[in-house]
């Protein structure tokens, strides 16, 4: 009954803001001046404001990811955190041995991503909630001046100005009410509910905080000193259904693959197993990656792997081994371990070390090669 309900209120939540965007898109259709006249507009006018309002549309949507994120990185940086990386649609810039590189990633469900390190004593709850409401901050102010703009200057400003004012508004109100409504999206949480569950509970605090060192220490080249930190869920009761628990979890499943302590490892996943089939996909996708991983390097049964490679699993792995060392790491295991296919598996090695002379993240590749040469070493049955 409780989950009903709960589906309910997001039901009518998603409603709102739909029915409040569809009276933003009438306010700007009309404000634009697309409408103006149109009985006596040429069907090429028409066409060319069409196309300029689509046009404004996509740059405006580019523009208010970039603003958020920066929004984002400015707020870190007033509360003296490092930067790590800024991704906005799939093309991350990153700093590595001073200086700075682009590279290739793709995150679901994410347009853009601003990952910062925080200080050395973590930070305070306003502070964290400070960084998370940053975007939305930047989304809200490019909103207001935009509005301004038409409100105080409409009769002077050519229907170009004005479409694009009108779509900056439309545009700015959707990454407002997306990010900072509090919701998840795809099991992920936003903006608004990081700010919510980090106030409410000091152990989510502690996972954010933990998970952004464990990046700091990657992207910095610094993952020697990964072995120095504890496991966060040891002792600990985890929620299945809480994306933040689900990211300590993570995080402790890739500390133990980092020390190579594969035991550790099996036990994490032994933990999660029971509430396999709630965990959010990207969440479950990962774990049974390594889950594959590690069945393969031990002894086992061919079935024990067939199990888990079903299509919306290969499919995840295909598209991550586009650039990601671990994705390409779990393939040449199954090449060598499974299929018993030379060959193929070391195509996919040469692969792996393309991929990981340009990706981003040089701790974690560092990590990556030395359990891929753990598998090289294994004799194949």
């Amino acid at each position: 009954m409780g989950q009903k309900k709960k589906s309910n209120r997001k039901n009518i939540g998603l409603f709102i803001i739909f029915f409040v965007l569809c009276l933003l898109a009438g306010f700007a259709i009309g404000k634009s001046g697309m409408v103006d006249g149109l009985k006596g507009m040429p069907f090429s006018e028409f066409l060319i404001r069409l196309g300029a309002f689509y046009l404004f549309f996509l740059l405006s949507v580019f523009i208010h990811i970039v603003a958020h994120e920066a929004g984002h990185m400015v707020a870190a940086f007033i509360r003296g955190w490092k930067f790590l990386s800024f991704m906005v649609m799939g093309v991350v810039l990153s700093k590595r041995g001073g200086h700075f590189h682009l590279s290739r990633f793709s995150l679901a469900g994410a347009g853009g991503q601003c990952l910062m390190m925080p200080p050395k004593g973590g930070d305070t709850d306003w502070g964290i909630a400070f960084y998370n409401a940053g975007g939305v901050l930047v989304n809200l102010l490019l909103t207001v001046l935009s509005l301004l703009l038409l409100l105080l200057c409409h009769d002077s400003l050519s229907w170009v100005t004005v479409t694009f004012a009108v779509v900056m508004v439309l545009t700015g109100v959707f990454f407002i009410l997306m990010n900072g409504v509090p919701h998840c999206l795809a099991g992920i949480p936003n903006d608004g509910m990081n700010i919510l569950k980090l106030r409410k509970d000091a152990f989510s605090t502690q996972i954010f905080l933990h998970t952004m060192q464990i990046m700091g220490y990657l992207m910095s080249d610094e993952e020697d000193k990964l072995n120095t930190m504890p496991y966060q869920c040891d002792g600990r009761e985890i929620a299945p259904t809480n994306a933040i628990h689900l990211m300590a979890l993570s995080a402790d499943l890739s500390l133990a693959m980092s020390r190579m302590d594969f035991e550790k490892a099996r036990a994490i996943l032994i933990r999660v197993e029971p509430w396999r089939e709630e965990i959010i996909p990207i969440y479950r996708n990962e774990m049974t990656l390594e889950k594959i991983f590690l069945t393969l390097t031990a002894p086992h049964a061919k079935e024990d792997v067939e199990r888990l490679l079903d299509k919306s699993l290969l499919k995840y792995l295909k598209q991550q081994s586009a650039f990601r060392p671990s994705a390409l790491r779990v393939q040449y295991a199954l090449a060598r371990l499974h299929e018993s296919d030379e060959h193929k598996a070391e195509k996919i090695y040469q692969q792996f070390q393309k991929v990981c002379r340009s990706y981003y993240i040089q701790g974690e590749v560092k990590i990556e090669e030395r359990l891929m040469e753990y598998v090289r070493q294994l004799s194949v049955a």
